[in-house]
């Protein structure tokens, strides 16, 4: 098993037991946290977690296209991982710094930070964006990166 993907199952555990920590710490009464931190939680799960082992694993088991080649690390792999953690972590810190009630909201919420922010609401705005721009280029850099592989099965000699 190639290291980057050792790191991509790895990073995958890590987010699934923080995710899992902050619903706990969520749920209890009288918990500290003032902001529904839902949307957090789940993307942690969802991204962090679910996603991470889904590329991992993909980048591990599909065959490069070409049988000769060693099964290697590229750097394309490494900045679709550092993409997707550095946007996690990102969005873990800011999200639960935006409007309450925008946090809340869900979607709703989502496009009232657009509309504040193009009213020049500010950084968290900003923090938040960027944090869905690295996501959304790990997960482009991840097709380029998984779609040659998707192949299918070539036929042996002999069979029909």
């Amino acid at each position: 098993m190639l290291p980057v993907t050792r790191w991509f199952i790895k990073a995958g555990m890590i987010w699934l037991a923080l995710g899992l920590m902050l619903l706990l710490a969520d749920t209890i009464p009288g918990s500290p946290f003032h902001i529904s931190l839902l949307p957090v939680y789940w993307h942690m799960i969802a991204v962090g977690w679910i996603t991470q082992l889904i590329m991992g694993v993909s980048i591990w088991m599909f065959p490069r296209k070409r049988r000769d080649r060693k099964k290697a690390e590229t750097p394309l792999q490494w900045a679709i991982f550092w993409s997707l953690n550095a946007g996690l972590v990102l969005r873990f810190f800011s999200e639960p710094l935006l409007d309450p009630g925008a946090v809340e909201a869900g979607v709703a919420g989502g496009m009232e930070m657009v509309t504040n922010l193009e009213q020049g609401i500010g950084l968290v705005s900003w923090l938040v964006l960027t944090s869905i721009g690295l996501q959304l280029t790990a997960v482009l850099l991840y097709l380029a990166e998984i779609w040659p592989r998707v192949q299918p099965r070539r036929k042996r000699k002999g069979s029909n």
